[in-house]
């Protein structure tokens, strides 16, 4: 019988020596790859790598976290679920600390006990086992363009692989260019519908007559068969749902109710198996409470919702998605940009992104097409340098990053009967990490 082949492990550390001696603690249990810098990690194909060791400081500045804290950046930018443990011999752990908000999973410092580094590789190789799990369960893959390692798009993430799971109707709310549609998409590709059509229905862009005629079958003085038939056995995402007349707000409701649509000249009735996914940019609650959206039809509609954060709350995902979209880009229109300068990473992250996800797409799309550099820089995107840009927000991303955390450590306490352990592993960190943010915090596990 053929053995299974071991997990790869990769190694990113300029000290020989190190990596020869992690090299021999390792071999045994996993494919080893080693990397002296950033640039050899990245070409190694992090992509297919689910755990790794990396120290911090990387030349050309190995006395700095720079480089370190960069591979951990752009490796978790191809590959989300990469489980990085960080070993440095840089003096603090503030660094460290830094490292683990970026979404290391733990860290230890030099010199380094290899047992309690090999115990904390398979807690790893397990978390990524399990999220892995989870989001092929149906035999689809992630979606690509998901990218984010902030707390907000992890909750993101969960609650996706949640509503995969099952075929009731979803909403999904946020603002413009949050990625609605691409949320929509994930959660009908992890699902088991995922073989069959995925199916996005513009109801902001389309008069009242054509939506009915699309999406019911209803054409003048005739019904023909229609977008939810065509679509059967797949998923109907409606884009701005809120956008939709009473009339046929009362179809959509008749349709969630009964499963079928009736034909209003003959009294026939088709059959419809599809599921509905919604989305909106606008207050339907407010809709509501203003008779311009049915009450009844919000409750169907809205059985769970997703809301999408905007990108001024995602903290480093601004840079991540940056890099994700340069290699894209870079890709398609065969050009020679691979990255952004430190001031314009500095810029991405400060800057407010009114557009969200969408107009940092656009912008990387345009500064990619028509660059002739190797690291974009603020005025390739049309952005404010950090000196001269406007003053941050009196609730900074760190304050509101925060509350977040605060929030969720709470509700996964409370869910695991004040067990840090329990908690840690849902939360997908460690079991110290944790433990030092219920200090920094105040909180009380019980």
């Amino acid at each position: 019988m053929t053995a299974a082949p071991k997990p790869r492990l990769l190694l990113l550390d300029d000290d020989e020596t190190m990596r020869g001696q992690m090299r021999w603690a390792f071999c045994r249990d996993y494919e080893v790859i080693e990397a002296g810098t950033r640039a050899e990690a990245l070409n190694a194909g992090p992509e297919e790598v689910p755990v790794g060791i990396i120290d911090l400081g990387l030349p050309p500045a190995p006395f700095e976290p720079v480089e370190g804290m960069r591979a951990i950046r752009e490796i978790l930018s191809a590959n989300p679920l990469f489980k990085a443990v960080v070993v440095t011999g840089l003096d603090g752990r503030a660094d460290a600390f830094r490292a683990l908000d970026l979404g290391a999973f733990d860290y230890f410092t030099k010199p380094v006990s290899m047992d309690e580094v090999r115990v904390t590789l398979k807690r790893a190789l397990h978390a990524y086992e399990q999220e892995s799990g989870k989001m092929s369960a149906s035999g689809a893959l992630w979606p690509s363009d998901m990218v984010g390692v902030s707390m907000p798009m992890q909750s993101v993430f969960h609650t996706i692989r949640k509503l995969a799971e099952v075929n009731i109707p979803a909403l999904i709310t946020g603002e413009p260019g949050t990625g609605k549609e691409t949320a929509a998409r994930a959660m009908h590709r992890l699902g088991t519908r995922h073989a069959k059509p995925f199916v996005p229905v513009d109801c902001a862009l389309s008069t009242a007559d054509s939506l009915e005629a699309g999406l019911f079958g209803i054409d003048g003085g005739r019904r023909k068969k229609c977008v939810l038939e065509h679509s059967d056995g797949g998923t109907v995402f409606l884009r701005e749902v809120g956008a939709l007349d009473l009339k046929l707000q009362g179809r959509l409701l008749k349709l969630l109710q009964e499963h079928a649509i009736e034909d209003p000249f003959t009294g026939g009735r088709a059959s419809v198996d599809v599921r509905l996914i919604s989305s909106t940019s606008r207050d339907l609650r407010s809709m509501v409470r203003g008779g311009e959206f049915r009450e009844d039809l919000y409750n169907r509609l809205g059985v769970v919702t997703l809301e999408m954060p905007p990108l001024r709350k995602r903290g480093e995902d601004a840079y991540l998605l940056s890099l994700f979209y340069i290699k894209k880009y870079s890709r398609d229109f065969d050009t020679r940009v691979t990255g952004l300068s430190r001031s314009c990473m500095e810029a991405v992250l400060r800057y407010r992104w009114p557009g969200n996800v969408r107009e940092l797409e656009n912008r990387i799309k345009r500064a990619v097409l028509l660059s002739s550099v190797r690291e974009l820089n603020a005025g390739d995107l049309n952005i404010p340098c950090p000196a001269s840009g406007p003053p941050p927000p009196a609730l900074g991303l760190s304050d509101a990053r925060d509350a977040f955390r605060k929030k969720m450590i709470c509700e996964a306490l409370a869910r695991s009967n004040g067990s840090v352990s329990r908690a840690a592993f849902e939360l997908g960190i460690s079991r110290q990490y944790l433990s030092k943010l219920i200090s920094k915090y105040n909180l009380r596990p019980s």
